[in-house]
């Protein structure tokens, strides 16, 4: 792990820049995670500290969405309180997991996460979501499964998973697309602090870098917030987070396949 003593200016800034980024992606075009992520391991942090690290940045931007949505009354509570048991016990179980894996398995892991991120960019689930027919409100059993395996990854990587959770908000639970958002927004808030606790008793967090980060991911979601209505500023985040996350792939895949020292 990153020595937190041996943190120079520069690295703390680009620490901010790694929370900047993942608040304004995430308000913006979803995916904060796969460009917040690789930055905190270029940083130095190992793949178990980044991914423990990367949690406060999450946290803070689901609240603050949170926050924001429940001001204008559109969290469906007794839906959201049905959904949220079974996303952080999840979440919880997904840590365990990610504690006990070697650091370059999991570093594997995110690259392959990133991979998927990339591949998500391109395909029509954004599209699927807003389509989706309407039809009444339903939670059962299955949906109980649902949650808790996207609560596994949210706690494992959490790269990605806030896309999981309103595709299946949208369409296994067929809450409209509003309340989906916000119901989403709640259920990173306990998922991510559950995760956070169990990586945090195992000492993974690195704070100074948290902190900044999570700071800068309020900046990235107000910048976010003013040009998230924009079509053709959408057009150019999409462009350059396909751009950075392909960068991002190349130096992933030269650390974790084909460097063999």
């Amino acid at each position: 792990m990153l020595d937190v003593s041996s943190l120079a200016p520069e690295m703390l800034a680009l620490g901010a820049f790694a929370g900047l980024v993942c608040g304004f992606l995430n308000t913006v075009a979803s995916s904060g995670s796969a460009v917040s992520l690789p930055i905190l391991m270029m940083m130095g942090l190992d793949p178990i500290a980044a991914n423990a690290t990367n949690r406060l940045g999450v946290l803070v931007g689901a609240m603050t969405a949170t926050g924001t949505f429940q001001r204008a009354n559109q969290i469906p509570w007794r839906m959201a309180l049905r959904v949220l048991p079974s996303v952080t016990l999840g979440s919880a179980v997904g840590a365990l997991l990610a504690e006990y894996i070697p650091a370059r398995d999991l570093g594997i892991a995110i690259t392959a996460a990133v991979l998927v991120a990339f591949v998500l960019l391109f395909t029509k689930v954004k599209a699927a979501i807003e389509s989706a027919a309407s039809a009444p409100v339903h939670f059962g059993i299955r949906e109980d499964m649902i949650f808790f395996g996207i609560g596994v990854w949210l706690g494992f990587i959490v790269l990605d998973g806030a896309t999981y959770l309103l595709l299946a908000l949208v369409l296994a639970v067929h809450l409209p697309l509003v309340q989906a958002n916000a119901t989403k927004s709640l259920a990173l808030v306990p998922s991510s602090v559950m995760a956070l606790i169990m990586f945090a008793l195992d000492g993974a967090v690195v704070w100074s870098v948290g902190a900044v980060m999570a700071a800068g991911s309020i900046v990235g979601g107000m910048l976010g917030a003013r040009v998230a209505g924009s079509a053709s500023a959408k057009k150019w985040v999409f462009r350059l987070l396909a751009a950075v996350i392909l960068g991002e792939l190349a130096n992933l895949g030269v650390r974790y396949f084909f460097h063999t020292a």
